[in-house]
């Protein structure tokens, strides 16, 4: 049904998928005994997921500022130490990430270091799709997220609003896409509908080869699926213009979304789940202007989210994690960049996050063929969001078996 979701993205400035439609497409350090799952999580607990898209450098972003190996692999592009934003005698910030480094001094970052799973995967797409279907070892068809949502609402059941799960953007990444709940992508709000009613009406039609109502079994969806975009649009439009940001937010692109992102969620849309991207980190050639730019965006414009959720009494219950298909590799190369690695850092932030570092920074020396080893099987950090922040068992959705890690 390649062709359906294809059709919807044209015709939508957002694209709302249904989930039938296929894709074509360790134990932690720091880890403590957790609550039993069923204790008390809040209903209202919404998740922000960051994709940092092209392959962040994690040793630039955080800084082993006190290793000689550091400094050697990186001549040219290590980052000095009389500029890290020290954290503590081995670790510190990008200078570019001052809000974060704000965000953390208040309590409210937990940095997960040495992420990553077995046998990498170092190809863009492959790599970004393991990821967001949190299935190295075999294809799925639905991501992560996906999966929560379609045990939140059984096959019968639905949402109670269309925007429980946003992704903003123009497409639905992989960890979205969902086997029955719909899930709204929206490119630009002011083209959130269809042009016109006569598109609602005649649509599902043109799609079906001008089939009549009772000759496609997938017609009445479409139909059903157009009219919620059409007249959602309207009520989205009319929810956002009632939130006032408390903050003046910077005005790049990402800051944008998370600004957008704010309005969703202190505007009771209903929305639980949102998915911005910045990127690309794609850094094979001079690293430092494009990564110290995309750090800073990504900084400033997570303080004054939060400054925002904060001053509408919203900061405890947003939960904000940021992840990236693979690391760069720990030597500089020839054109003064990295190229594409394994593990890599995590940040989660939030009011009601444990801040600390968690898990120990990958060793320099001790490499697999130039690559660094991971510490943490990504799968533990989605199992604790969610199990200790969305609610639900983490086993069918992400697997077992991978621990968890006591950010919350």
């Amino acid at each position: 049904m390649s062709h359906r979701r294809a059709f919807l993205q044209q015709s939508l400035g957002v694209a709302v998928l249904g989930g039938t439609m296929p894709m074509a497409f360790m134990r932690a350090a720091n880890a403590q005994a957790l609550p039993a799952l069923g204790t008390s999580i809040n209903p209202g607990n919404v998740l922000v997921v960051v994709q940092m898209g092209g392959g962040n450098d994690g040793l630039n972003t955080i800084v082993p500022w006190s290793d000689d190996n550091y400094h050697r692999a990186r001549p040219v592009i290590g980052v000095a130490e009389t500029t890290v934003l020290k954290l503590n005698d081995r670790i510190g910030l990008n200078p570019s990430l001052a809000g974060m480094n704000e965000l953390y001094k208040q309590g409210r970052v937990a940095i997960i270091q040495g992420v990553g799973y077995p046998n990498p995967n170092r190809s863009h797409f492959e790599a970004t799709q393991i990821w967001e279907t949190a299935s190295p070892e075999r294809p799925q068809t639905t991501g992560w997220l996906g999966r929560y949502l379609d045990r939140q609402f059984p096959l019968g059941t639905k949402p109670a609003s269309l925007f429980e799960a946003v992704a903003l953007g123009d497409t639905l990444p992989a960890a979205l896409v969902a086997q029955h709940v719909e899930v709204a992508a929206i490119g630009a709000l002011n083209s959130y509908a269809y042009n016109t009613v006569k598109d609602v009406k005649t649509s599902a039609g043109v799609l079906y080869d001008g089939a009549k109502p009772g000759g496609s079994p997938y017609l009445g969806l479409i139909a059903d699926t157009a009219r919620q975009a059409y007249h959602g649009g309207d009520v989205l439009r009319g929810k956002l213009a009632t939130y006032t940001p408390a903050v003046t937010y910077p005005t790049d692109p990402f800051s944008t979304q998370l600004k957008l992102a704010a309005q969703l969620i202190g505007s009771n849309v209903g929305t639980r789940i949102i998915f911005v991207s910045i990127g690309s980190f794609d850094t094979h050639a001079n690293q430092r202007v494009q990564q110290d730019r995309l750090l800073k965006y990504m900084g400033d414009g997570l303080l004054a989210f939060y400054n925002d959720l904060a001053a509408h009494g919203l900061d405890k219950k947003v939960m904000t994690m940021t992840f990236s298909e693979f690391g760069r590799r720990v030597t500089q190369n020839a054109s003064n960049g990295t190229d594409h690695g394994t593990a890599m850092p995590l940040f989660v932030i939030g009011g009601g996050v444990k801040g600390a570092i968690y898990g120990e920074h990958p060793s320099l020396t001790d490499l697999d063929h130039g690559d660094l080893k991971y510490g943490i099987d990504f799968r533990g950090v989605y199992a604790t969001v969610v199990e200790r922040w969305l609610g639900r068992d983490p086993a069918p959705i992400v697997g077992d078996g991978f621990g968890q890690v006591a950010f919350v």
